[in-house]
This record gives C-alpha cells, sequence and structure tokens, in this order.
C-alpha cells in the first residue's frame, strides 16, 4: 500500500473509533500496520480502540511501539501515562505525564491528567499547580475550573475553591458537574442548606448515583430522614449495586423506624459484606444480624481505600523522658457536648495524676459548652485542628512527638481514619466509641474487656486486645442526679410500672420490639417510655401503629423529647426498669442509666456493639440482669414488675457507695488505663511487636 493513503487511513480510522465502532477501528489499523509504513499514530490510534475495548495489556503494548518510533508525541506519552494509571502504575504515570510536560511544558491534556494523578494520591497542592498552569493556557475550559475547585476544596480554601467552581458554572451553566462541585463544596463546610440547591440543580441536568447518595447525606443532616430515604433510594434505583446508598438507606429506614421492606434491604447488605463488595459502612452494620466475622470482613474492606496512603509501620520510638512519662494522644470529633465527651472528661483529668501526658487533637469546631471548656483544661495540650486536612492533621500530630495515639472515634460519624493510615504515631490504638475491630494494619491495639470481647470471639479482631481488668467505658461520675419533676409533667400516667428505654431509635429492632409488646401485654397498666430522636419523621406514628397491630393499647407508649443532660438524667428517677435492645446495645445509654439508679436488663449476642450493657452490669453486679435468651429477657422483665420489692431493692444496691465503686470509681479506672498504656509502650520500646496484653 502506498504510504500516500496514511492521511486517509488515520482519518478511517479515527471515524471509526468515534462512531464506536471499536472492533472494525482496531481491524483497520492493524491492516495498516501490515500494509503502510511503520507509523506511531496508526499504533496510538490502535491503542485508543484496545483502551475502549479493555485491552489494556495489549494497548499498553501499542503505545510502547508508538513511543519508539516517535519518543517526542505528547499524545503517545499521555494516553500510555492513562494506561499505566489504569492498571495501578500511578508512579510510573506520573514520571510519564512529567516527560510530556518537559516536552510541551502547557500541554493542557497532560497538566489536567497530572493533577487528576497528584489529587488521587492526596498531593492537593501539587494537583492545584497543575490546574493552574493548565487554565493559564486555557482558562475557557470549565472542567479544569472544577478540578481546581475540588484540589482547593482539600486544601481547605473554601473561599478560593468557591471562587472556582463559580468561575466554571458561568462558563458552563449546565454542567451537572460544576453544580454538583459547589454542592460538595458547601457539604464540606457544614452549609448543608446551602448544599441542597446545587446538588438539585446537578440531579436535574444529569441524575446520577453519587450526586443522589450526597443529597441523601445532606439531608439526613438536616433532619430530614424521611427526604433522605426517599433519595436514598433514588441513588440504588440508578445504581442499584451501590452500597454506599445500601448501608445508608437501611440505617436510615432503622432510624425512622420503618420497618416496611427492610428485611429484604438487610439482606442484600449482608450479602454485599459476604461478597466483599467496598463501599458498605462499618456502622451501619453493627445494627444488623451479623456475626463478629462478618464486621470484621466489612471493617477490612472499608479500611482498604485508606491504603493509597498508607505509611509502612516503623518500630516504635518512644520519647525518653526521665519520669517514665508518655505522650499520648487522643483523636475525636467528640470532644464537645457530646456523649464521647461525656464519657472521657473525669478520666482525662484524673489522668493527671499518672505518668500520662494526654494530648487532644480535636477534629470538629468547639460548641461554646462547658463540657468543651472542661476537656480543654482537663488535658495537658488541647489542640484545635478541626480546619485541617487529615494531612495536615497527621503532620501536627507527628510535630507533637506522641508515643501513643488513640482513635476515639474509629469509624463513627465524623471520623477520619484517613489520619491514622499515616501512621503518625509508632503505636496506634483503637478506643471507646466504635465497638469492634476498625480491620486495618495502620491499629495495633484494641482497648477493651474480657465482657465485650470473649475468648471465644478474639479471632475476629484484627488488632491485639489491651485488656482493661473493668469495663472498657468510663463515665463522668461529677454529675449530679437531680429529682425527678412529678410524673404528669414527663406525660407518664400517675401510677403503673414504667419501662424505659431512651437509646437511639435506630437501635430499635422489629424483633426487640416484639418482645416489649410481649411484655406490655403480660403487665396491665405498665407504660414504655421512649425517645423521640427527631420529632416530625413519623416515629411516633409508626411505633404506636406496630403497638396497635401487636395488640398494645398505643396510648402506652410514652415518648419523651431529647432534653438537656440534666433533665434526661433525672427522667430516670421515675424509670423502674430499662429495656436494652439487641443486636446493638445501650452503651452510653445504660452507664447512664446505671448511674441514675435505674436497673438495666440486657440480652447479650456474639458481638462487641450486643455486650456491652452487660459487661457495665457484670462490673456492678448485677449479673442477674444479663439474660441468657430472649425468653430469659421477656420473663425477667415481667417477672420484676410482679415483684416491686426486688426492683427497690435493685435500685437500693445501684444508689450503694460500695456497689457504685465497682464501675464508677474513676480514678481506680484512670490508674489501670495509664498502666495498659505504660505495658504496651513498654512492649515497644523492648523491640518486641504488639501483642494480647492484660494487666
Amino acid at each position: 500500500m502506498n504510504a500516500a493513503l496514511l492521511p486517509a487511513t488515520l482519518d478511517s480510522i479515527a471515524t471509526l473509533i468515534e462512531r464506536g465502532d471499536l472492533v472494525g477501528a482496531e481491524r483497520q489499523a492493524q491492516a495498516a500496520l501490515q500494509n503502510l509504513p511503520p507509523h506511531a499514530e496508526v499504533w496510538r490510534l490502535l491503542a485508543i480502540a484496545q483502551i475502549r475495548l479493555g485491552r489494556m495489556d495489549a494497548a499498553a503494548r501499542s503505545l510502547q511501539q508508538a513511543a519508539r518510533l516517535d519518543p517526542n508525541s505528547v499524545e503517545v506519552l499521555c494516553n500510555l501515562a492513562a494506561v499505566e494509571l489504569h492498571t495501578g502504575k500511578a508512579e510510573t504515570a506520573a514520571v510519564t505525564l512529567e516527560r510530556a510536560l518537559a516536552l510541551a511544558p502547557n500541554h493542557v491534556g497532560a497538566l489536567t491528567n497530572l493533577g487528576r494523578l497528584r489529587h488521587q494520591i492526596g498531593d492537593y497542592l501539587g494537583a492545584a499547580q497543575c490546574f493552574e498552569r493548565s487554565l493559564r493556557a486555557d482558562p475557557g475550559r470549565a472542567e479544569t475550573w472544577f478540578d481546581l475547585a475540588n484540589a482547593s476544596a482539600a486544601l481547605h480554601y473554601w473561599s478560593a475553591a468557591e471562587s472556582h467552581v463559580r468561575q466554571g458554572i458561568n462558563l458552563a451553566p449546565r454542567s451537572a458537574d460544576g453544580w454538583y462541585v459547589l454542592g460538595y463544596l458547601y457539604e464540606r463546610q457544614g452549609r448543608l442548606a446551602d448544599a441542597l440547591q446545587p446538588y438539585r440543580n446537578s440531579m436535574e441536568l444529569s441524575p446520577r448515583p453519587q450526586t443522589a447518595h450526597n443529597l441523601a447525606l445532606v439531608q439526613d443532616q438536616l433532619g430530614d430522614w424521611q427526604a433522605a430515604a426517599r433519595t436514598m433510594e433514588r441513588a440504588l434505583q440508578l445504581a442499584p449495586d451501590l452500597f454506599e446508598a445500601l448501608s445508608q438507606l437501611t440505617y436510615t429506614k432503622r432510624r425512622l423506624c420503618e420497618w416496611q421492606g427492610l428485611p429484604e434491604l438487610a439482606t442484600r447488605l449482608v450479602a454485599g459484606v459476604d461478597a466483599g463488595r467496598p463501599g458498605i459502612l462499618p456502622f451501619s452494620l453493627l445494627a444488623e444480624d451479623t456475626t463478629p466475622a462478618q464486621q470484621l470482613a466489612c471493617a477490612r474492606t472499608f479500611a482498604r481505600q485508606f491504603a493509597s496512603v498508607a505509611t509502612p509501620h516503623q518500630a516504635a520510638t518512644l520519647s525518653s523522658a526521665g519520669d517514665g512519662s508518655l505522650r499520648v494522644g487522643f483523636v475525636s470529633s467528640g470532644f464537645k457536648e457530646h456523649a464521647t465527651g461525656l464519657l472521657v472528661v473525669e478520666l482525662i483529668e484524673r489522668l493527671r495524676a499518672t505518668n500520662l501526658s494526654t494530648i487532644a487533637f480535636a477534629t470538629t469546631p468547639g460548641d461554646g459548652s462547658e463540657l468543651r471548656q472542661r476537656l480543654e483544661l482537663a488535658f495537658r495540650e488541647f489542640h484545635d485542628v478541626a480546619q485541617h486536612t487529615p494531612e495536615a492533621i497527621a503532620e501536627h500530630i507527628r510535630a507533637a512527638r506522641i508515643d501513643v495515639l488513640i482513635d476515639v472515634d474509629g469509624y463513627c460519624m465524623n471520623s477520619l481514619p484517613r489520619i491514622f493510615a499515616q501512621r503518625p504515631a509508632a503505636i496506634q490504638v483503637n478506643w471507646l466509641a466504635y465497638p469492634g475491630s476498625l480491620g486495618a494494619p495502620w491499629y495495633d491495639y484494641l482497648i477493651a474487656d474480657d465482657g465485650v470481647i470473649p475468648p471465644a470471639q478474639r479471632a475476629h479482631y484484627d488488632e491485639k486486645i489491651a485488656w482493661l481488668p473493668r469495663c472498657y467505658q468510663p463515665t463522668d461520675t461529677s454529675r449530679i442526679v437531680r429529682e425527678a419533676p412529678a410524673r404528669e409533667a414527663l406525660d407518664l400516667p400517675a401510677d403503673g410500672f414504667v419501662y424505659c428505654c431512651f437509646n437511639a431509635n435506630w437501635k430499635i429492632t422489629p424483633q426487640s420490639f416484639a418482645l416489649w409488646m410481649r411484655i406490655l401485654r403480660e403487665v396491665p397498666g405498665s407504660v414504655l417510655w421512649l425517645l423521640d430522636e427527631r420529632p416530625g419523621n413519623g416515629v411516633i406514628e409508626r411505633l404506636r401503629d406496630a403497638a396497635q397491630r401487636a395488640g398494645v393499647d398505643p396510648r402506652r407508649l410514652v415518648f419523651a423529647p431529647k432534653a438537656n443532660h440534666a433533665d434526661y438524667l433525672a427522667r430516670y428517677g421515675h424509670a423502674d426498669l430499662f429495656l436494652d435492645t439487641n443486636p446493638y446495645n445501650a452503651h452510653t445509654t445504660a452507664s447512664d442509666a446505671l448511674y441514675a439508679g435505674c436497673p438495666v436488663l440486657t440480652r447479650p449476642g456474639d458481638t462487641f456493639a450486643s455486650r456491652v450493657a452487660a459487661s457495665l452490669n457484670r462490673q456492678i453486679g448485677l449479673d442477674e440482669l444479663i439474660a441468657a435468651d430472649d425468653e430469659a429477657y421477656v420473663a425477667l422483665a415481667i417477672g420484676l414488675a410482679r415483684q416491686p420489692a426486688r426492683v427497690d431493692a435493685l435500685r437500693a444496691r445501684l444508689h450503694d457507695p460500695a456497689t457504685r465503686a465497682r464501675l464508677f470509681d474513676m480514678q481506680a479506672y484512670a490508674d489501670d488505663f495509664a498502666a495498659l498504656i505504660q505495658r504496651i509502650a513498654a512492649h515497644a520500646r523492648a523491640g518486641q511487636p504488639p501483642q494480647d496484653i492484660s494487666l
């Protein structure tokens, strides 16, 4: 074939690619390579067809041939970098793009691709610099403005990010991508109400599952759980295998006590865990009927998303203070008026009398509360890092020379596991908020007790276990429990046994509720006192309808609005027995009930989350309120209501100083906690790898 035919042949191959006839394009390119002199552009077009056919190895070979024929082709290098990136060779792709830019410093495609690659590996500043260079060469590309906005947001340059995305929207007002980025910027800043309309605009222009998912998360945080559930259902219509949406929808329907269709969703969710599908939120799985092994598998899959920023473990190099003190860091989003703050504040105060130097890293802004102020005074050092990126927080922790770093959040809401993946401390510990293994190699220890992790379940926790000789959960024993107002003021009947459960609504499963209805049917005149967690979302109506269907007068369900902590604690003065939930127990709430003198009836399972109330009961000496199964749980609840003297005796025991000290002696807890951390550090100083430790 004559070389003069080359231009027409190249046009023909390119046209076939544009039409989507990739097999035809590949066939014609291969024919040209047989009949025409070797030419880099033929190899490049062949590679493009192979890329779109998903044949990456073949495409890489074709591009290598093209590069041999024309080593200065920027287009070939850009295509080769795309293949390298697709096959997991990010570092090689970066080098290839740098070669392209050495040949053509203002090549928009190379700059854009290198910027996106740098963003992907966490080099946000480098990414922003690439996008800025690209825009200097071509300021009319809306997509690049959106890329620059994303990089600026990752650096927490919020004002600049908003300016960049609006520049792009001005160029492309009907860009679904642009409106999505604007919504995302507002969401990241906590400007949730502002995020709604941009996300809606994006959905109107191009309905996408990820946009629907993000919109649902915003609606959820704004308290409109019903709208969030409907939007999440829309996300699943668009992408049935979007497991982020599936896990969030299942959790939201539990918060709404919207049980219709829930078993089918839960079955799909657990099947996704068993299949190793990414995107399932480990915390939401804890409310499902799952095994410790399944919960660990979910955590491991979730942790893999942080592997790209993970720093290899290094031998521990601890401070060598002459007094033997250790610098112990605590990372949490709950250092404010929050359950976590309430649990830890007195412990941190009492740790001042030990040889631990406590350093806080607060990842959410202060709320001006008395509890926040008390926490700031309790820690030896208090660092507000709420406005920093996870990468910057990790650097801040390194600079603070932390010996042992404790993740108080785990995988709870607002947690930042990306910090811990970067290994800012040689010893890293999982403790308190997340009841389970985090399934990540950058956590060395999990602080627990043998009640929440019995020997039979030890294998389902990746961390080494640091066993406390008491219940792992601390609390604040400086709280004053006020006398409760009159029953009538709380909408309680003047007489009758009062069962209560002030757990969050999502912990109430249909199975637990069915047990409660059996109990109420057998105890005439009794009521069940529950929490109205989010008024206006229909929970009261749904639970009362369920009671009616179970043959119980709906008026026997009494709902208490959320209240300040002192008023909430006082309510337990009128509660005769706390009925726990399963598979996710009362945790902080069980501790509160016992502290206020209200006995807690629980039925533990196999998982950490299902055994916390039993651990609390065992520590305080109320083993008789740990039911072996559902039938024993129901029988105990009924029997106690029929034996008021026995309930009075239980309450008297809970008010006895000697009994209370078994669970609520926080100086003893602080001494044990400090000794456990020192034991962990001693193993590291001796050059020993992490291992299970018990005092």
